[in-house]
């Protein structure tokens, strides 16, 4: 089967390159509905790549290749299965399945193993949508984030980062019981789709040292009950541990491979409850429990990813759309048909 896949060329320039797909085995063949942009994606488009991040290209039949560009991309996304490995008993075709993993799901199709680790297609959860199917992972990764970062009823909680994951962590902030949701981030189109979704306050932390003194004054002294940290670097770690109250829960959303440096002092001696919220890195079954539990929660009605999705292109329209995923301030999460 010949396929078109987005492929990063370089710095700032992608193209839809093609390449034959035949599913192995033990894996399928699946017609792409919608994919999707996420940080990861971002970074490389703008060559910001950590050291010790593998860019893995599945296409590639050497290690040396695997860590240079051009790179073919894309881990979210959803499809209907077209063809199966001889091996594989589980998935037929015609089933819908979403998918959790690097596999090039930026294309016309592509081929993925099935999922006995938490990586993989995984049948579509009953009730999604086909866009909602392609965002499984970011949104079973935030809902889960959100559930278990200790939120009880009449807290106040700050999210410091209102991109995708934190638009979501809020909506389940609100279902927890919270009663005052504080969205902090540097861009004003962020904060403005939190305050339409979610979000009590929303706070430019532009100044650092003013966001922190409103915040505050909001919790009348005694700093929020509940930080989660959904923007990925020191500065925003520090935030949240100086407006976190006493004995309060500070949420670890972010994957940050880079070193930084932090001041923990807060930490130990106001008795912080650190916690670490990653779902992708959770034991396998406990994963596989969690991302039906979660997504179901889509399904149902209770969490609304739909307003989240501000733009959908066509993949010949793949430069512009990272384009707009990568700039525009409104850009949330940025969808590609297949």
């Amino acid at each position: 089967m010949e396929a078109r896949v987005v492929t990063i060329m370089d710095k700032g320039i992608v193209q839809l390159t093609k390449e034959n797909l035949e599913p192995k085995e033990n894996e399928v063949l699946v017609k792409t509905k919608f994919s999707s942009i996420c940080g990861t994606d971002k970074n490389y488009f703008k060559k910001i790549v950590p050291p010790v991040t593998h860019i893995i290209d599945p296409s590639h039949s050497n290690t040396e290749a695997k860590y240079a560009y051009p790179l073919k991309v894309g881990h979210e996304g959803a499809g209907e299965v077209v063809a199966v490995g001889k091996h594989v008993t589980d998935f037929k075709v015609g089933d819908p399945v979403m998918n959790f993993g690097w596999c090039n799901t930026m294309s016309d199709y592509f081929v993925q193993k099935l999922s006995h680790d938490g990586y993989g297609v995984m049948h579509m959860t009953e009730g999604l949508t086909w866009e909602e199917a392609a965002l499984a992972e970011p949104t079973a990764c935030a809902i889960f984030a959100g559930m278990n970062s200790g939120i009880k009823l009449g807290d106040t909680v700050a999210v410091v980062g209102s991109g995708y994951a934190g638009q979501v962590m809020m909506q389940v902030a609100r279902r927890m019981g919270a009663k005052k949701i504080i969205a902090v981030d540097l861009i004003p189109g962020k904060l403005e789709l939190a305050k339409r979704m979610a979000a009590d306050i929303a706070i430019d932390a532009t100044d650092p040292k003013e966001a922190m003194e409103q915040i505050i004054q909001e919790t009348k002294g005694y700093g929020v009950d509940v930080a989660l940290e959904v923007a990925g670097n020191s500065d925003s770690i520090d935030f949240c541990s100086k407006i976190l109250k006493h004995g309060g829960i500070l949420g670890l959303y972010s994957w940050i491979i880079n070193p930084i440096t932090i001041y923990v002092n807060r930490w130990h001696n106001n008795g912080f409850d650190i916690r670490t919220l990653a779902l992708m890195h959770r034991i396998m079954n406990d994963k596989f429990w969690w991302i039906e539990k979660a997504l179901g929660n889509v399904a149902n009605g209770m969490i609304d990813i739909k307003p989240l999705i501000s733009h959908t292109y066509d993949l010949e329209d793949c430069q512009e759309a990272f384009e707009i995923a990568s700039r525009d301030d409104h850009a949330c999460k940025v969808m590609l048909r297949g």
